[in-house]
Formats: C-alpha cells, sequence, structure tokens
C-alpha cells in the first residue's frame, strides 16, 4: 500500500511539473545539392571588351531553402504566451556558418501573444520577406526567395533582408483581414562609420527601417500589401534620400493550379537584388553609392503532378539611376521547377533558371546573362 502511494504521490508531482514546464522544441532543415551555372557578359561601347563567358558546377547549400537549425518554445502564463526563436544558419556543402557567422543570425527574437495579437522583439526576417516568422510575400510567388537566380526579388527594388534592434507587431485576423508593422532602431548592429567606429541606435548615423503590411484572405483567394521604408545612414550612405518599396500581389488556387502575381514599386532603394554585381562594381570604380527607382511584375504557377509539384515562374524589373536618369537597366528572369517529397521530412527539388540585366547609359550598353541548372535533397528535422 505503502509503495502504490509513493508511486502514485511521484507521478502526480512529474504530471504536474511537465504540465507546467514550458514547450521547447529543436527543429532544422539541410538542403545540399549541385548546381551548373554558364554566365556571359556582353559589353559594347567600351574598346578591347566584347565578350566574356564562364561555366562552374559547384555544390551549393541552401540552393532551394537555406541550410538551419533552430530551438523554439512558448510558455503559457493564461491570458499570454510567451515564446522565443533562436535559429542558426548554416552551409551543409562545407559546414561554416551563414549570415556572416552569427550565432542566431536567421532569428533571434522573444515574443508575447494574446487576444489582441503578437509582438516581437530581436533580429528577425523582414515581413516584406517570404520567411522567418513574420514574412508575408511567400503567398506572392511561386519560386520565393530561392532556386538562384529565380528568386523572386530580382523583380523588386526590396532587400528580403533581416534587421537586429526590431520590434514588430501581428494583429489578429478580423473577417480574412490581418496586418503587421515593424521597426529597426539599427538595421545592422555591426554598421560602422569610415573609421571603425561603431554606429549608435536609433540616430541619423544608422540605417534604421520601417515596413508595414496587410493581407487578406477569403477561400482560395489570399491578398497581400507591404510597404517599406528606408532611412539610410548618412555615416555610409551619405545624403541619399530615404527609400520606399511597394509590392501587391498573392495568389488564387484553383485546385488543378495555384496562380501567382505581384506588382512592386521602389524609389531610393540602394539594397537591390544585384546578381550580375553591377552596381557594386560600379559604386566601387566611382567612389558613391546609388540608388534606383523604377518598378517591376511577376507571374507564376505551382501545380501538382506525378506525386509532386511543377513550378514555373517569369519575372522583370525596369529601374534606372536616381541622380542619373540616362543610365537604364532592365531585367528579366524566368525559371521552371519540380519538387517531390518522399515524406513530410525528406524532399527532391530539380530547377533550371535565367536571369538577364541590360544596362545602357551615355554610349555603352553592359549585357550580363546567367543561366543555371540544379537538383539537390532537403531533410528536416
Amino acid at each position: 500500500m505503502k509503495k502504490t502511494l509513493l508511486a502514485a504521490a511521484l507521478l502526480g508531482t512529474f504530471a504536474a511539473s511537465v504540465f507546467a514546464a514550458p514547450s521547447v522544441t529543436l527543429y532544422g532543415r539541410i538542403d545540399t545539392g549541385l548546381v551548373y551555372s554558364h554566365d556571359s557578359l556582353s559589353v559594347k561601347g567600351v574598346e578591347g571588351l566584347s565578350h566574356m563567358s564562364e561555366d562552374s558546377v559547384e555544390m551549393k547549400s541552401g540552393w532551394s531553402t537555406g541550410s538551419r537549425w533552430g530551438l523554439k518554445g512558448t510558455e503559457d502564463l493564461g491570458n499570454v504566451k510567451v515564446g522565443f526563436v533562436l535559429e542558426n544558419g548554416f552551409n551543409g556543402d562545407d559546414g561554416t556558418g551563414a549570415q556572416s557567422g552569427r550565432m542566431f543570425g536567421r532569428e533571434a527574437l522573444v515574443s508575447v501573444s494574446g487576444a489582441y495579437g503578437t509582438l516581437y522583439a530581436g533580429r528577425m526576417l523582414s515581413l516584406a520577406s517570404d520567411g522567418g516568422s513574420i514574412g508575408m510575400l511567400g503567398e506572392t510567388s511561386a519560386f520565393g526567395n530561392a532556386y538562384g537566380v529565380a528568386s523572386m526579388k530580382g523583380s523588386t527594388g526590396s532587400a528580403f533582408a533581416r534587421y537586429d534592434n526590431t520590434i514588430a507587431y501581428a494583429s489578429p485576423t478580423f473577417a480574412g483581414f490581418s496586418a503587421k508593422a515593424m521597426y529597426s532602431f539599427k538595421g545592422d548592429s555591426s554598421e560602422k562609420d569610415a573609421d571603425n567606429n561603431v554606429l549608435a541606435e536609433n540616430k541619423a548615423e544608422s540605417t534604421r527601417y520601417a515596413a508595414a503590411g496587410l493581407q487578406y484572405k477569403a477561400g482560395a483567394f489570399t491578398g497581400v500589401l507591404t510597404a517599406e521604408y528606408t532611412m539610410w545612414g548618412n555615416a555610409n550612405w551619405g545624403k541619399l534620400d530615404d527609400g520606399v518599396a511597394v509590392i501587391l500581389g498573392g495568389n488564387y488556387d484553383f485546385g488543378v493550379a495555384k496562380a501567382f502575381a505581384k506588382a512592386a514599386y521602389f524609389d531610393n532603394a540602394a539594397s537591390v537584388e544585384d546578381t550580375f554585381e553591377v552596381k557594386a562594381a560600379a559604386e566601387e570604380l566611382l567612389e558613391r553609392k546609388f540608388a534606383l527607382k523604377g518598378w517591376g511584375a511577376e507571374i507564376g504557377t505551382n501545380v501538382p503532378a506525378f506525386g509532386g509539384n511543377f513550378l514555373a515562374a517569369v519575372g522583370y524589373r525596369d529601374a534606372e539611376v536616381v541622380d542619373f536618369t540616362d543610365v537604364k537597366a532592365k531585367r528579366w528572369n524566368a525559371a521552371i521547377g519540380y519538387t517531390y517529397a518522399f515524406s513530410k521530412r525528406t524532399n527532391v527539388y530539380g530547377a533550371a533558371g535565367y536571369a538577364q540585366e541590360k544596362v545602357k547609359g551615355y554610349g555603352v550598353s553592359l549585357t550580363p546573362k546567367e543561366t543555371q541548372v540544379g537538383v539537390g535533397l532537403v531533410h528536416k528535422f
């Protein structure tokens, strides 16, 4: 009898402690693939230069989805829940760290959620992105920010970046509508000036960032609108005007296929997709920063087929340099792909993409192009 009572008491104590304990989950994924790339550059108006090309075959990590591991958990305090996410990015092909080697470079945040929504604080992807805890733009593209040159950010003026020192809010859903907003006191904690001095948070010398988004979902339709405002820090960007970017898009699920579309407008966008490093090379050559203004659009589809999903997308961006409107940059990209899941945890993929950018100005024309073909395996845990 005594042993029975003792066992019952111990069991009750153990059960109570488990009930009271917070929930913590270890999770992750690894994506490793092989990618063939063919790069070429055609030049007009520069003496001695006409055409260059290069081929390569590389093992790549995170070509379709970033390799990562993380910890996340929540504790129920009655009227609210307190949660956290600590997510590390790494390169599965060589074991090195991603996000400049940060321990938790993908996300590091704490959250408080309740009946009135969720409040976040820490490092996170922008809501004008397709990932992380608050990203909204995954609803607007079949490929998302993945598959190399097929990336959806090639047709926008958005950075799809992670920001430090950020506070964000996500509302509950009312009649199909939900909203999000965020503000970063200093987008990159490691940002320094030319003399290697650390810059202060929430000051004009540092780059600050704000964004807001609205989503509407009804039946098979999902629509998203995001707006970004970037206050470029004068320590590194000089007198560059504040940047703005607006993206409107969504998807409709027809059952036999899901269709995606988005359109973007941007002005004073200094952190844009620069696959061919044309902007970066010009900034280095002329020792000054540039920003772009223009518009872009993308359409795509996801079609269930043969037990997997067929993907396709076409994107276009038309831009010009803000300070030199005679310099035009037109970019377009197209891609097809296929993914097949062996289980909820393991899938394979194959994709082919093409991107071209034509930059013209002052009698010079540059046309860099890249073709990529890749296959890979993703395992989640």
